[in-house]
C-alpha cells in the first residue's frame, strides 16, 4: 500500500496527469495526520466505523474521525453548501449523493481530482459509473458505491395463492388488492411518496417504465407535462384511492416504507438494495425467509422490465482541507479490493468491476448478481440546477398524490418550475 499511495502524491505534485484540470496540480502534503469523512450512515448499524478501522490498520500514520450526515440527501447538501462555501475546513472528505457533481463542481465546492490521482484510477470502475462522477469534463468524485432499485414482494403469499410475480405495475395493484382482499396483508404496496428527492426517484423509474421522461435528451426543456406521464400519475394516485397504497405513503421515505414492509404490513414494496438485507434481518425483521426481489416492473404495452433510478454515492474532497494527501489515500483505499469486499460483504453494492462481478460474492447476496443486469435510468442531474429540477418534481407530484390537485394541473405546474429552473441559476 506505500507503493500505491507514493504514486498518488508523486502525480498529485507533478504534471497535469491524463485530463485538464480545473485547478493546477499543487503538493497535497504527505499520506498522514488526521481527516474527518462526513456521511450517511449506510450499510448494517456501525459500518463505516467497521472501514475506518480497516482502513487506520493498514495505513497507522493517518486517523479518520466519522462524522455522521442526516440520511435525508437534500439536508445533507444545504449543510455542505453551508459550510464549505463558507470556508470551512471541519470537513476534509464527504459522501456524496450520486447527483451531486454538476452542482457542487458549478459552485466549486468539491476538489477537481484527475490531476491529483493516477491516469489509470477511473478504470477501475464501470463507465458509466464513472461519467456520472464527472463535470465539465473533470471528476468532483470518486465513486464509493453504487444502489438500484427492486421490487420487494411476499412470495410466501404469492405461492399461497398460487400467483406470479407481477411482471407490469398494472399487476402490482391487482396481486395486491387480492392479497388485501384475502386478509394476508394490510397494505398492497407502499414506495417512497413523500415530499423529498426520493420521490424525484420513484418517479423517474415509473416515468420511465411507461416511456415518458422530465427532461428532454439534451437537457434543454422539460418533457413531464406528457400523456405518458399523466398515465403514470393518474396511476399513482389511483393506488392511493383504492387503498392499495396507504395514504400515509405520501409523507413515507425510505425508513418509514422499509418499516411497514419487514413489519408484514405490505404486499409489495420499492427500496434499494439494501432492503434485502434488512427484509432478511431476524433481529428486526418480521419477514425473514418470505420475501423475494426481482426487477422493477413496466406498464402494459411497454417492454419490461422496468429500470431502476441509478443510484449510489461518491466520495468528494473539501477544497479548503488540510489534510489532501490523507483524503486520497483514504478514496483510494476505500475504493480498492479490499474495502470493496467489505462493501459487499455486508449488502452494500461495490463499484469496483473486479468486485461488482465476483460470481463467488454473487451465490451470497441476490442482490449483487442482480444489480450487475438490472436496466437503468438517470435522473436529469447533468445540470448545475438539478436541486431545482427536482423540486419542481416532488412538490408538484406530492400534491397530486395527496389529493390536492389534479394529476394534470401537477404535471403543468411541475413543467413550469422545471422550465424556470433550467433557464435560471441557483445552488
Amino acid at each position: 500500500m506505500f507503493c500505491v499511495i507514493t504514486v498518488l502524491l508523486a502525480t498529485a505534485c507533478g504534471g497535469s496527469g491524463g485530463g485538464s484540470a480545473a485547478v493546477e496540480p499543487r503538493a497535497v502534503g504527505p499520506a498522514k495526520g488526521s481527516l474527518t469523512w462526513y456521511a450517511i450512515n449506510f450499510g448494517p448499524e456501525g459500518f463505516p466505523q467497521k472501514l475506518i478501522d480497516a482502513f487506520e490498520a493498514k495505513h497507522p500514520g493517518i486517523s479518520v474521525t466519522y462524522q455522521p450526515a442526516p440520511n435525508n440527501t437534500d439536508t445533507m447538501r444545504a449543510t455542505l453548501t453551508t459550510e464549505i462555501s463558507g470556508g470551512s475546513n471541519a470537513i476534509d472528505v464527504y459522501s456524496g449523493d450520486l447527483v451531486w457533481p454538476a452542482q457542487f463542481g458549478d459552485a466549486s465546492l468539491a476538489m477537481p481530482l484527475d490531476a491529483h490521482l493516477p491516469d489509470d484510477f477511473w478504470d477501475r470502475f464501470p463507465e458509466e459509473r464513472s461519467r456520472t462522477a464527472e463535470f465539465d469534463g473533470e471528476h468532483l468524485a470518486a465513486p464509493l458505491y453504487g444502489d438500484a432499485g427492486f421490487l420487494y414482494y411476499r412470495k410466501d403469499l404469492l405461492e399461497k395463492h398460487d400467483l406470479p410475480v407481477p411482471k407490469t405495475w398494472e399487476e402490482v395493484a391487482e396481486t395486491a388488492a387480492k392479497l388485501q382482499d384475502a386478509g394476508d396483508v394490510r397494505y398492497g404496496y407502499v414506495g417512497q411518496w413523500a415530499n423529498y428527492e426520493g420521490l424525484t426517484v420513484n418517479w423517474t423509474e415509473m416515468s420511465a417504465a411507461a416511456g415518458g421522461r422530465t427532461v428532454s435528451a439534451d437537457g434543454e426543456r422539460p418533457e413531464i407535462d406528457s400523456d405518458a406521464n399523466a398515465r403514470v400519475l393518474g396511476f399513482m394516485r389511483g393506488m392511493i384511492e383504492d387503498g392499495v397504497a396507504p395514504s400515509a405513503t405520501t409523507s413515507f421515505q425510505e425508513p418509514q416504507s422499509l418499516q411497514t414492509f419487514i413489519e408484514g404490513d405490505a404486499a409489495f414494496h420499492r427500496n434499494w438494495a439494501h432492503g434485502w438485507g434488512e427484509s432478511n434481518n431476524p433481529e428486526t425483521s418480521h419477514v425473514v425467509g418470505k420475501v423475494g426481489m426481482s426487477p422493477l416492473p413496466a406498464f402494459e404495452g411497454e417492454e419490461g422490465p422496468g429500470p431502476s433510478a441509478s443510484g449510489g454515492w461518491n466520495l468528494m474532497v473539501n477544497p479548503h482541507s488540510d489534510a489532501v494527501g490523507a483524503s486520497l489515500a483514504f478514496i483510494e483505499w476505500m475504493t480498492g479490493p479490499e474495502a470493496q469486499r467489505m462493501l459487499a460483504e455486508n449488502a452494500v453494492l461495490p463499484v469496483l468491476k473486479e468486485v461488482l462481478h465476483d460470481e463467488d460474492l454473487q451465490k451470497d447476496n441476490p442482490a449483487l448478481a442482480a444489480a450487475a443486469d438490472v436496466p437503468v435510468v438517470s435522473r436529469p442531474s447533468d445540470t448545475p440546477r438539478y436541486p431545482q429540477v427536482s423540486h419542481g418534481v416532488y412538490t408538484n407530484l406530492n400534491g397530486a398524490l395527496a389529493g390536492s390537485v389534479t394529476p394534470r394541473d401537477a404535471l403543468e405546474a411541475a413543467s413550469d418550475e422545471i422550465r424556470r429552473a433550467l433557464n435560471g441559476r441557483a445552488l
